[in-house]
């Protein structure tokens, strides 16, 4: 029997392992049985000799959907993030977020004076001394792309880390700068940070600490997460001060209902919200 390739976004090729398959179900929160249904599943339907990533991504999705709901919201995390766009402000509000799950107070879209010029930083970060760990106050540049192929090139940290020498020079309780992406980093990038100490925050980087991690961490879940909900939905929760799963419910029932959101949609939303935190 022929091996089955995976095209992948580049157009490079690679045999398909259904053993990656089944790890990315199981952190999702489906177990090792459920995973082990949802491949076999999918190897009835794979018949083709190359198949592109976005088709496995799609048949595991289907199938996870129909046996575990809550799993497959926590399965598609990488392409919720995409769906915030086409603009970067709920990415921005969403960066706060992750960063108030690890203790800093966060102020999105501020202007701060530079000793040259006025910068309209997206993210400022403040956390106070922890433990063994100092008072830090950081200024956040979040770079959004809607495609998952797109990279964060070396201009945006040339840019991040010159705002933030400028901002220093004014104010020096600003002692950290941090270059967020919801994609990935070309390596120039990050031999740059590493160089200069500019902070990265990306989907899978650094591995420890990534956006992915952070997510898992808190269980803070975008509310894109939840199926079907609308485009315009979004925007009226995100308008409300609700970006992740936790917000929506938490939230006083009244604000959410003054958004423009009706009662009933709101407890549906409520429900799936509970399902997926739950694991």
């Amino acid at each position: 029997m022929p091996v089955t390739l995976v095209k992948k976004a580049d157009g490079a090729l690679e045999p398909l392992d259904y053993n990656k398959i089944k790890n990315a179900l199981h952190r999702s929160g489906a177990s090792r049985a459920l995973a082990d249904e949802v491949v076999e599943s999918m190897q009835q339907e794979i018949k083709q000799e190359v198949v592109s990533t976005k088709k496995i991504y799609d048949l595991a999705f289907e199938h996870l959907s129909d046996l575990k709901p809550g799993a497959a919201a926590r399965f598609s995390l990488k392409s919720s993030l995409l769906k915030m766009g086409p603009n970067g402000y709920p990415f921005e509000t969403y960066i706060g977020a992750l960063l108030k799950g690890r203790n800093y107070d966060t102020k999105l879209r501020q202007i701060v004076c530079g000793k040259c010029v006025n910068h309209e930083i997206d993210v400022i970060a403040t956390r106070p001394k922890m433990n063994e760990m100092p008072a830090t106050k950081s200024i956040v540049e979040c770079k959004f792309h809607n495609s998952p192929h797109m990279k964060c090139h070396i201009q945006s940290a040339l840019y991040s880390w010159a705002r933030f020498l400028d901002i220093r020079e004014r104010d020096t309780s600003i002692d950290a700068c941090w270059l967020a992406t919801n994609t990935k980093f070309t390596e120039d990038v990050i031999q740059y940070a590493d160089c200069v100490g500019l902070k990265l925050l990306g989907w899978s980087f650094p591995r420890n600490e990534s956006i992915q991690v952070r997510i898992d961490e808190h269980k803070l879940y975008p509310t894109t997460v939840l199926q079907n909900l609308t485009r315009q939905e979004f925007i009226l929760l995100h308008d409300a001060g609700v970006i992740t799963l936790k917000d929506l419910a938490n939230a006083p029932n009244d604000r959410l209902i003054k958004s423009g959101i009706t009662q009933k949609r709101i407890e549906k939303l409520r429900e799936q919200a509970k399902e997926i935190l739950a694991r």
